[in-house]
């Protein structure tokens, strides 16, 4: 069991709330804790080693991030996305990516630019890899989105990208894990990067936004499937 939370474990460095809550949430984003399953708390206190009073704090967290999803009582579970939540979610990340792709160009110093083409490069290693590493692009996007929101220099944009990130990250692990994705990944990031170096603010508007609607079409295909896949079950 411990397996599907990576082998993590609570230490007594940090509160064990945030530590149970980080353990949980990077199980949920990298899809080892499947959405619509079900969350045993004696199940979670074996797998982190923590108390149940800590984890049932970690599990209000999460639900107040729409990460989990409480069934009046009678338990807790993984939030299954919509195909709307989905779309609703792209529609806003689209204009904030954009803005974050201007101001990168605005801001960025020649260093930023190069660590975004090495945070590329660890997206194209990813994909190299093949089938089952989406756990491993998953990490490398992540990677990609930290140089770009700390080169565009916007505390607030971060702050607003944060708040909608882990529902981003949900979306993007269930895109990752189809066929093909992570290198068509590498095709779009690898415009955004050209637009930088010629910065140009107006290709780069309209790659991030190609790039999102792009990733979104691939994970509402695959909530479709998931859909009809339960319907006929």
């Amino acid at each position: 069991m411990s397996d599907l939370l990576g082998g993590r474990q609570v230490q007594r460095h940090a509160p064990i709330r945030e530590q149970v809550a980080s353990i949980l949430r990077d199980a949920i984003i990298e899809m080892r804790l499947e959405p619509g399953k079900l969350l045993v708390e004696r199940e979670l206190c074996e797998m982190t080693q923590a108390s149940r009073p800590s984890v049932r704090e970690a599990l209000r967290q999460l639900e107040a991030e729409g990460l989990v999803e409480s069934l009046s009582g009678r338990g807790t579970i993984v939030a299954v996305t919509s195909p709307e939540l989905a779309t609703s979610v792209s529609e806003v990340r689209v204009e904030l990516e954009r803005l974050a792709v201007e101001l990168f160009i605005k801001h960025a110093a020649p260093a930023d630019i190069e660590r975004f083409r090495e945070a590329v490069e660890e997206v194209r290693a990813a994909a190299d890899r093949g089938e089952g590493a989406s756990v491993a692009a998953m990490r490398a996007m992540n990677r990609v989105y930290d140089v770009l929101l700390e080169g565009a220099g916007n505390p607030i944009l971060m702050q607003m990208v944060n708040l909608l990130q882990r529902r981003v990250t949900q979306l993007r692990a269930l895109a990752l894990e189809q066929p093909g994705r992570t290198a068509q990944n590498v095709i779009e990031l690898e415009a955004i990067l050209e637009s930088f170096t010629q910065r140009d603010v107006k290709s780069a508007r309209s790659a991030a936004a190609f790039h999102v609607q792009q990733e979104a079409r691939t994970a509402l295909r695959a909530l479709a499937r998931a859909e009809d896949e339960a319907a006929g079950a």
